[in-house]
């Protein structure tokens, strides 16, 4: 097919982002809603502040372009997902489950940090699928990975500000004090 040029569909790349944030919020949910004994909560809420106990916005950032970088991957990038989806989901009813008061799982979503990095996940998960569905179908692969290439930038210009954001909230409210 010469001069044949691939067309970016802005309506139906929504559709997958929608399609992907969706999921990850399915499977956050699924993981506040697995609950472990007190000996188990406690080393899991352990480990996660060890690994988080020196974190900084370079620290944030990195961990959640990591992250966001194997959901990339085509098809094992959306399993990817939907564990990082219910792995946050999980240590987040694990860490609020002692708070005095209950805070709502999906209130860490009305954030701008939160919202942000909705979106990032479900670029990243949609486009993991999509190239999935090209590679199988062995149609524009090229144009795909270039898609791909500018998204990953995208999303790492937006998790990047996350970061910031976030620390900056972070530092403000006490150095995650709730998580002792």
């Amino acid at each position: 097919m010469v001069g044949y040029m691939y067309k970016y569909n802005f309506k139906k790349r929504a559709l997958h982002l929608g399609f992907g944030i969706i999921l990850f919020l399915i499977f956050f949910v699924f993981g506040t809603s697995v609950s472990y004994d007190k000996s188990t909560s406690t080393v899991l809420k352990e480990q996660f502040q060890n690994k988080i106990k020196n974190i900084d916005n370079i620290g944030i950032f990195v961990n959640n372009f990591l992250i966001s970088t194997l959901m990339f991957v085509p098809g094992i990038g959306i399993a990817f997902g939907l564990f990082s989806g219910f792995s946050t989901g999980n240590i987040f009813m694990i860490i609020t489950r002692d708070l005095p008061i209950q805070i709502p799982p999906l209130l860490v979503f009305l954030t701008i940090f939160g919202i942000m990095e909705l979106i990032s996940y479900g670029i990243a998960i949609s486009r993991s699928y999509l190239l999935l569905i090209h590679i199988l179908k062995r149609t524009n692969i090229k144009e795909n990975l270039i898609h791909t290439g500018i998204e990953i930038g995208i999303v790492a210009i937006i998790l990047f500000f996350s970061a910031i954001i976030e620390w900056d909230l972070i530092r403000q409210s006490g150095n995650m004090n709730f998580l002792r």
